[in-house]
Formats: C-alpha cells, sequence, structure tokens
C-alpha cells in the first residue's frame, strides 16, 4: 500500500513508478535532509520543494541515481508503507550492477556490428552502381538510388521518384510491379517512421541509410490502366463464375473507377464487388 507522502522514507524503502518500465524498487541511499512538507505540484505536472536525493534499485535490474525528493513524492511515483532489509537490497544491487554491466557490453557489441555493416556495404561490389554519401534524412541521395534500384530491377517499368519537402520521396508508377514487390526496396531507404502513439518521429538509421542515403517518409503508389482493370475484373468474374452464373452483373474500368462497385455485392457473398476487384489489380503484376 502506499505511505503518506509525508512520512519520512528511510533505506529500504520500497517504491513503485510505471517510468521506463521500471516497475517496484527500493531506496538504498538517502543524500541530505528530508522536507517532505515543502514538496509541491505545479498544475499536477510539474513538482517543487524537497531537499534530499535519493539512489534507487529496481527489481528490473536497474538504477536511478540522486531523484530529487520532489520527484519522488510527485504524481509519477509511489512511495510504499513497506521496507526490504540489508541483505535483500545487496543482493537487487549485484543483480542490477551485472545488469547494467550485460547492457554496456550488448550495446557495444551492437555498435560494432553496425560499423563492421557500414564498412562492408561501402566494400561490396554488388551494390557498385549505387552512390554513396553521409545524406541520411534530406531523401536526395536515396532517391537518385531508388531511380536506379528500381530502374534496374523492372527494366520494363517507368517509375517516377520525386523529393518532396521535409525529406519525403514519392515513388508512383502505373502498372508493372505490385506495391508488395516495390515496398521492401522503398522500405531500406526510410530512415525512421512516425509514432502514432506518441505523436513524434522516430529516425532510426541503418547502415544501407548511413551509405546510400535516407528520407523521413517514403512513399509508393501503384497506378492501374483500363487494361489492368479489365484484366482485374475478369479474374473476379472467373474466380466467382458460379455466383455470377445469371445474376445478369456486369462491371467494366469505368464503373470500378466512378465507384459504381461498391454496392454491388458478389451473389451469394456479403463481400463487395469493388474491393474484390481492387484485391485482384493488388495481386496482378502487369
Amino acid at each position: 500500500m502506499s505511505a503518506s507522502t509525508t512520512q519520512p522514507i528511510v533505506v529500504g524503502t520500497r517504491v513503485h513508478t510505471n517510468l521506463y518500465a521500471r516497475g517496484y524498487g527500493a531506496v538504498f541511499a538517502i543524500h541530505g535532509e528530508q522536507a517532505p512538507a515543502s514538496v509541491r505540484s505545479l498544475a499536477g505536472v510539474i513538482a517543487t520543494g524537497g531537499r534530499a536525493t535519493f539512489d534507487i534499485v529496481f527489481d528490473c535490474g536497474s538504477f536511478s541515481k540522486q531523484l530529487p525528493e520532489c520527484i519522488l513524492r510527485g504524481v509519477q511515483w509511489r512511495v510504499l508503507d513497506e521496507t526490504v532489509d540489508a541483505p535483500t537490497i545487496a543482493v537487487a544491487i549485484e543483480f542490477a550492477t551485472a545488469e547494467q554491466v550485460r547492457l554496456t557490453a550488448e550495446t557495444a557489441a551492437a555498435k560494432q556490428r553496425f560499423t563492421d555493416e557500414i564498412i562492408r556495404l561501402r566494400a561490396d561490389h554488388r551494390f557498385g552502381a549505387l552512390l554513396q554519401g553521409d545524406d541520411t534524412s534530406s531523401g536526395r541521395l536515396a532517391a537518385k538510388n531508388l531511380r536506379a534500384k528500381l530502374r534496374a530491377t523492372f527494366p520494363e517499368t517507368r517509375f517516377s521518384v520525386r523529393v518532396r519537402s521535409h525529406g519525403s520521396v514519392d515513388i508512383t508508377w502505373t502498372d508493372g510491379p505490385t506495391t508488395g514487390q516495390v515496398k521492401p526496396i522503398a522500405a531500406a531507404y526510410e530512415g525512421g517512421r512516425f509514432d502514432g502513439m506518441e505523436d513524434i518521429y522516430r529516425h532510426r538509421a541503418t547502415p544501407w541509410t548511413k551509405v546510400f542515403g535516407g528520407s523521413e517518409y517514403v512513399f509508393t503508389a501503384r497506378h492501374t490502366s483500363d487494361s489492368l482493370l479489365d484484366t482485374a475484373i475478369a479474374a473476379v468474374f472467373a474466380h466467382y463464375a458460379g455466383n455470377f452464373s445469371g445474376s445478369g452483373i456486369t462491371a467494366t474500368a469505368a464503373d470500378y473507377r466512378a465507384g459504381r462497385l461498391f454496392n454491388v455485392t458478389i451473389p451469394g457473398l456479403d463481400d463487395s464487388l469493388e474491393l474484390a476487384v481492387r484485391a485482384s489489380v493488388g495481386g496482378i503484376a502487369g
């Protein structure tokens, strides 16, 4: 249970926070004189007051050092009405110290693998047709290499690769490869992605973008000709031949573009004919 916000905190006091997924922990050192009565919360967010700081070891294997009293007694933390003894704290500190050593080693190893992969890519003759540089976000270098890669991979299709403002690259084409065939190529040049949960863009450099360029966003848009639409419609009618038999239902590319197929259902099913044609288009490489 939670203790009073003015109750003195002692070595061994259990605490809890959801910040950084740390969870439960225990105070193992206190610096300075506590002044719980002086702690104030402004607008329920900003905490002020207090004079002491606290060192905390968490059960998950991490530390928080010199945490101000106003933060520990604030809205994002709970001071619990329970304590643990010195041997328990010692075990927790030993575990957390080992975890910090392990995480430091893993971080160093990951950085070395990142660096090694950059070196490998720069020397790999298979990518000799691609330009190299240090443009990881504007999209300019990425666009040049995307044009070269798409042209080499799909020589019969004409792609438009344009750099927009804010480091965005637009790739458009008509018929040819499916979106599913193009997206993996485009994704290699994305320098991050938007986090809708926190409403921020998270940059994520990769060895590939470090060498061959990156863009904050790479968008793909495949356009379809009437010919491809006719092929897709014919494929749907062939697949559901038994359902359409004797129904008198017909469809054309013009019907699809005008949205007239959305409210047409496949006989015997609740599926929209428009959605069925759209799925058919997506799977046809024209």
